[in-house]
């Protein structure tokens, strides 16, 4: 019994690593995101969705047929635009004045999945991953444009610094996030000739991005600022 234990054990250890299979590639494509904000329980909802890019590299562990690693060094272009109705909601805006603008972040996206597949005809499979994501974000910047009486002006500041400064006006920057985010993410897509991949995405940061906290009554009192991305993708194996 003992001999039959150990020649499986020895078969496993000779026969898994035949069946591991470690490859890299190039992926791409467009994404749409979204930030939302909330404070007190309240939903500001002053941003809407806002399309953007992605592109990086990608890297496959399967440990036999149809379950194994797979991870990403992505970079995206994202963020959200601005709800200009919402945006200037409880504000005293002169009639005839508009505003309109964007966020944008430049962000660098590390996920890890657990990937499995299955196969649907001999040269083509359906994949799912799921797992989670870490995100450091080099710039991000709000962009502001207003108009009224012919004239107009643009202003823009960091999402990373306190402060707002616009002409020789300095205000608390309410929309300071953090760069560093974490959350989950999830794909599903098809792999042809064991080269082409296409798939869609979803990732959602889980903890609260924003890094600027109200004083009221003695406390304070912090937005909750998180975002989502979906995602279409285009990949091939090298």
């Amino acid at each position: 019994m003992k001999k039959r234990i150990i020649h499986f054990v020895v078969l496993l250890l000779i026969v898994a690593p035949s069946f591991a299979q470690f490859r890299t590639g190039v992926k791409g494509g467009g994404n749409i995101s979204n930030i939302n904000m909330n404070m007190g329980g309240v939903e500001l909802e002053i941003y809407k969705p806002r399309m953007g890019i992605h592109a990086g590299f990608m890297a496959e562990y399967m440990f036999g047929a149809h379950f194994g690693l797979h991870s990403e060094l992505m970079y995206f272009y994202s963020g959200a635009a601005i709800d200009s109705e919402k945006y200037m909601q409880g504000l005293e805006v002169p009639d005839g004045a508009s505003l309109e603008g964007y966020v944008d972040m430049h962000t660098f996206q590390l996920p890890l999945y657990l990937k499995t597949k299955f196969a649907v005809s001999p040269n083509a499979k359906l994949y799912v991953m799921g797992g989670g994501f870490a995100t450091f974000a080099p710039t991000a910047n709000q962009h502001v444009r207003t108009s009224y009486e012919q004239e107009s002006m643009k202003v823009k500041w960091s999402l990373f610094e306190p402060k707002i400064r616009i002409l020789d006006t300095e205000e608390s920057n309410v929309y300071m996030q953090q760069r560093w985010n974490v959350g989950l993410a999830a794909e599903i897509g098809a792999e042809i000739m064991d080269k082409i991949t296409v798939g869609v995405g979803f990732r959602h940061v889980l903890n609260n991005m924003a890094a600027f906290g109200y004083m009221v009554g003695g406390g304070s009192l912090k937005p909750t600022t998180q975002m989502w991305t979906a995602s279409v993708s285009v990949g091939y194996f090298f």
